[in-house]
């Protein structure tokens, strides 16, 4: 007898081994057919749309008083929930408190009260009520459909009741008290918003409104009627001369925010987390009326930054430093005139610092502006402090660190240059704008290849971008393509920028392509932690208003709307769309970025910290002072024009002294102060702002002392360590016996590596030593070509002088490859010597 449950048993198997069947099967083909779409991803481009206006707007006749039901139903209600809130009634407060304390401060009635106090306010039962509005005026722009301006004409009708009552405190110690109440105030005003030159709106009477007021007055508690009338009258006359046109304040809130740099400073003191920035500029706009064509430079640094110029053979930096001056308290700095050979100039430089409280500034920059006043010399540079506010902004250049070449094998690449303004004066200072490449694809929009290019080939020294072996610690550098100005300027690149958590702030400038130099339009230094590292997933878009170039510019700038109170001549010269999408490492390897490198050796500069952190001094490495001596001046006549090393003018006759000692030259009128002033350290150079290793006085120095002195005392391949060589060895002169030491001191270089590790050590150091001395030659090249062109005296001494620096750098590069192959060649008698044993 069949088992009528083995049965059931089977068929339930059987069924739900069929569904498991079907629904794999089902499954299988579900994402067979997946897995054969093309994958697509989440957008990586930020969502922003052009603005439209809508049709409907466009297309109906606006012209017209209508009726306003709706928009004062909604006023009245929004007032009548928030009139009472303690965040209505502190705004109406602070704003009565200020125009109290410009009656006080600014006009002739105020000289009678020691103070005014705002005792009571009542805002009223209800706000204005609209009788009719009117769109006066709809500029529309034709070709970007942006609303330039709009303007609306309000019929007003004001009964409610606003009150203040106000206590006052006279010069002979007595008091009064008045109360004013608006009874009524009706008329014609305008209510006008507009985006040129920048965002803002503004309100005012089209003419006098009519105006009621219920005025009481009390004197020492006595009632005086008498005086109620003056006072209405002078209400009535600030409300003309304020708030009646041609007059009115430009305004900004509650619609628009000034974007000005100190909303971005929350961020300064945090610090980036590590990863990749992909930042997107997306366009300009409101850039005035330029001709020819714009593109944008974007760097990260660990510093706040305007412009990168170059100057001779030295690359600065042009920063904004703030200043706070404490009340009856030294500044804490000292300033110098010193003689730049770079830029062939006296500048005022910063000589030391004293204050903890003065920490962005540093030892040795270079003050060009205070507060937007040009320092011509040490006197007005005093003058402009003494006179300057209680916060000031020093601008100044700072000599950036300088690299040797890290990579001898690869042929160098150069970056775009960070296009800046070229000095004025003679050709021989040149800047990354004036050389720069044609501008590249969005796909690698800051590499450069130097062949090909003859603007480069005059000028071999410049940042170069290597391949291989990256570091963060030195900017990153991108640049946009040219485009032809217009209203709004559409750019759409996006670059992807490797943040490290040393790197604070992207610095942005704008510049317009120029036939003989590039021409900076506006910047804008963004901390990177507080606005372009979006904690969320996805892009945040923002715009921000580009900063002047210069704040004399700003200062000197003629706008019709200069003359009204509000005005921020600071937010004309455009803004900029950026979008920001921010992925952490999230503790993987950091992908390395572009490793920036100059292949012309010069003085290492000191490392300097973040700008946020603050020391106590921020002042330059200690220096041995070297012994001095009495000036030993010969009677000599120079080939051109040159300085006088004790007042700092010109030596027109090219017949003056000399020192033998310090090489220093002077006037015949000047020998006997400069003989009573600073003594002669011989052999070695005059002071500069940057770290020195004082040299012995002597004139005979066995080759041992000069190896002891640090001349070649070569621990490592590093820059810095080659870099100290070059400035010692620029320190003296170049003699027989230099060029000794160099060759029994590099037989000692590296021995105590093994023989293997000491060849790859050399044979690294002779690498950078030849990309150097190439690239020095082909600029001093230059320079004696350009010289030779040159018609111009003072043009031509300038470029003469910069190729004689030239030319002492390639005599001291000469030195040390002379001691890196004595160290080369004992290398191989060793190797020889061991082979033979």
């Amino acid at each position: 007898m069949i088992d009528i449950f083995a049965i059931l048993f089977l068929i339930v198997l059987a069924f739900v081994a069929g569904i498991v069947v079907t629904l794999g099967a089902e499954w299988y083909i579900f994402n067979l057919y997946i897995n054969n779409q093309p994958y697509i991803g989440p957008s990586n481009e930020p969502s922003v749309s052009k603005y439209e206006l809508p049709k409907i707007i466009l297309d109906q006749n606006s012209s017209g008083k209508e009726p306003a039901g709706a928009l004062n139903a909604l006023l009245q209600f929004l007032f009548q929930e928030c009139r009472n809130t303690k965040r209505v009634r502190r705004w109406f407060r602070q704003k009565l408190t200020l125009e109290l304390e410009e009656l006080l401060t600014r006009t002739a009635t105020g000289k009678l009260f020691e103070n005014i106090v705002l005792r009571d306010l009542n805002l009223g039962n209800h706000l204005p009520a609209i009788r009719s509005i009117e769109v006066k005026t709809l500029n529309v722009d034709s070709s970007t459909k942006l609303i330039n301006d709009v303007e609306l004409c309000l019929d007003l009708d004001y009964t409610g009741g606003f009150q203040l009552s106000i206590d006052a405190s006279l010069r002979l110690a007595k008091f009064a008290q008045v109360s004013v109440k608006v009874s009524e105030l009706s008329g014609l005003a305008r209510l006008k918003f507009t985006r040129h030159p920048y965002t803002h709106w503004n309100f005012s009477f089209y003419s006098d409104p009519h105006l009621q007021l219920n005025v009481e007055s009390q004197f020492q508690g006595r009632s005086l009627p008498q005086i109620n009338s003056i006072i209405a009258s002078q209400i009535r006359k600030s409300l003309k001369r304020k708030h009646t046109l041609p007059s009115f304040k430009i305004r900004y809130k509650p619609f628009f925010v000034k974007a000005i740099l100190d909303s971005l400073e929350e961020g300064e003191a945090l610090e980036p987390a590590a990863g990749t920035l992909e930042l997107t500029i997306i366009e300009a706009t409101r850039l005035g009326e330029i001709d020819g064509s714009v593109y944008c430079n974007v760097a990260i640094d660990n510093t706040a930054w305007i412009e990168m110029t170059q100057s001779g053979s030295a690359n600065y930096l042009t920063v904004d430093v703030t200043i706070h001056k404490q009340p009856n308290q030294p500044l804490g700095v000292s300033f110098k005139q010193e003689f730049i050979s770079d830029k062939y100039q006296v500048c005022c430089v910063v000589d030391n610092i004293t204050s903890g409280l003065v920490y962005d500034l540093k030892v040795g920059d270079i003050v060009i502006f205070v507060d937007g006043k040009a320092v011509q010399s040490l006197n007005s540079l005093n003058k402009h402090i003494r006179h300057s506010q209680q916060k000031f902004v020093l601008r100044v250049e700072r000599k950036m660190k300088s690299l040797v070449s890290s990579d001898a094998n690869k042929p160098p690449e150069f970056s775009e240059p960070f296009g800046i303004r070229s000095r004025s004066g003679a050709s021989g200072d040149r800047t990354d704008s004036d050389s720069s490449n044609p501008p590249s694809s969005s796909e690698s929009p800051a590499k450069r290849s130097i062949s090909g290019s003859p603007e480069h080939a005059k000028v071999p020294s410049r940042w170069s971008l290597a391949e291989p072996e990256v570091d963060l610690n030195y900017p990153q550098i991108f640049t946009t393509k040219d485009l032809p100005c217009s209203k709004v300027v559409q750019f759409n690149e996006t670059f992807k920028i490797q943040v490290s958590p040393h790197h604070r702030f992207l610095n942005l400038s704008l510049w317009k392509r120029g036939t003989e130099k590039n021409v900076l339009l506006g910047h804008i230094s963004l901390p990177v932690a507080g606005q372009c590292c979006p904690p969320t997933v996805g892009h945040r878009v923002s715009t921000f208003s580009l900063l002047p170039p210069n704040p004399s510019i700003a200062n000197s700038l003629s706008n019709d709307l200069s003359s009204h109170p509000g005005f921020e001549p600071c937010l004309c010269f455009g803004d900029v769309l950026l979008s920001f999408a921010f992925t952490p490492s999230n503790g993987a390897t950091q992908t390395q970025a572009p490793q920036w490198k100059e292949v012309t050796p010069s003085i290492p500069a000191v490392a300097q910290p973040p700008p946020v952190t603050i020391t106590a001094v921020a002042a330059g490495p200690t220096i041995d002072a070297a012994p001095t001596f009495e000036h030993d001046f010969a009677r000599t006549h120079f080939e051109k024009v040159t300085q006088c090393g004790f007042c700092f003018k010109k030596i027109w006759l090219k017949d003056a002294l000399q020192c033998q000692g310090c090489m220093m030259s002077c006037h015949k009128k000047c020998a006997v102060k400069a003989q009573a002033g600073a003594g002669c350290t011989r052999k070695s150079r005059r002071p500069s702002i940057q770290p020195e290793i004082a040299t012995p006085s002597e004139e005979t120095v066995s080759q041992t002392s000069l190896a002891e002195e640090g001349l070649f005392n070569l621990t490592t391949s590093s820059d810095d360590e080659i870099g100290q060589a070059l400035d010692l060895l620029l320190s003296r002169p170049h003699d027989e016996e230099v060029m000794d030491a160099a060759k029994a001191s590099g037989k000692m270089l590296f021995a105590e590596l093994p023989p293997a590790a000491r060849k790859v050590k050399i044979d690294a150091m002779i690498g950078k030593l030849k990309d150097a001395i190439d690239s020095e030659s082909l600029n001093h090249h230059s320079l004696q070509k350009e010289e030779q062109s040159l018609e111009n005296a003072a043009a031509k001494a300038k470029v003469a002088f910069l190729a004689g620096k030239s030319e002492e750098r390639l005599q001291a590069l000469a030195v040390l490859m002379l001691h890196c192959c004595a160290g080369l060649q004992d290398y191989q008698e060793s190797s020889c010597s061991s082979y033979s044993d």
